[in-house]
């Protein structure tokens, strides 16, 4: 399966939906549509990941990069559904709280 995206944004919300796989190889191209949907909107981005049955380092690079980009603007990210897979990856790597996540 292959990497998915889909981006959604209202007045009350910004949502970022990933599913399938993100590896080395689709990474640069949704660090680059995230980017891209961000800067034109606003406040809290909200990201699910229910849908996304792998993730690797770079993709989680991808959202940490994200993550810092909103900050500087004083806006903040926000995981809202994670699968095992990923779950696991972020308890590894400690970086749960940089999304808002216990």
């Amino acid at each position: 399966m292959g990497v998915g995206w889909k981006f959604e944004s209202s007045i009350e919300e910004v949502l970022i939906k990933i599913t399938g796989e993100v590896d080395f190889t689709g990474t640069p191209e949704l660090r680059d549509e995230m980017h891209n949907f961000v800067s034109k909107t606003s406040g809290l981005v909200q990201v699910d990941l229910s849908e996304l049955e792998y993730l690797d380092s770079s993709g989680l690079a991808s959202l940490i990069e994200l993550r810092k980009i909103l900050d500087k603007d004083g806006r903040s990210v926000k995981i809202i559904a994670v699968t095992d897979q990923v779950d696991r990856l972020l308890n590894l790597t400690q970086v749960k709280s940089l999304f808002g996540m216990k």
